[in-house]
């Protein structure tokens, strides 16, 4: 069994910020992770990114809604969201796009997050996640996310997929 990343089923938190309990897996299993992953593997370079613009969302368009872009902010210290599907904001009932993980999550998935996605950029490896999600006015939300190292123009990012398990399709 994979290593858990953070396992905290704790009351829903005061706020508005995200809760999670997750596992690390080896590969991804949800068709749209799948997808994503296969894409990048095919466009990647020699040094392990994919350049962000050979990256195209509209090549997949029934994941776009899942689909995010992160940058580092101040070094790597904390992290933005420069796009968010609109399918993942509306299922947490929350605006990710253009906001700091210090902003969306609380503090301790946060600093979790902040490391995976440090880490993928400086491994120039990708990361799979499942669990599920608690927020307020949200129950349990089951999902698989994947995480890929990609280089823009303004540096190291990360581009993925966060899909919910009940919805493979």
């Amino acid at each position: 069994m994979a290593p858990v990343l953070e396992r905290r089923p704790s009351a829903v938190p005061k706020g508005s910020e995200i809760d999670h309990e997750v596992v690390e897996m080896a590969e991804p299993q949800h068709p749209k992770c799948c997808q994503i992953f296969d894409y990048w593997r095919a466009r990647r370079r020699s040094d392990g990114l994919l350049s962000r613009c050979d990256f195209n969302p509209l090549d997949m368009p029934r994941l776009m809604g899942g689909m995010f872009v992160v940058e580092p902010v101040d070094g790597g210290l904390d992290m933005r969201y420069r796009l968010v599907g609109a399918a993942n904001e509306r299922r947490l009932g929350m605006t990710f796009t253009g906001r700091l993980f210090s902003e969306c999550y609380i503090a301790h998935m946060a600093s979790i997050q902040i490391a995976l996605h440090n880490r993928v950029m400086e491994a120039r490896m990708p990361a799979v996640l499942r669990g599920r999600f608690l927020g307020v006015d949200l129950e349990y939300a089951r999902f698989e996310a994947i995480y890929l190292p990609a280089l823009a123009e303004t540096g190291l990012q990360v581009i993925g997929g966060l899909y919910d398990l009940a919805r493979p399709d």
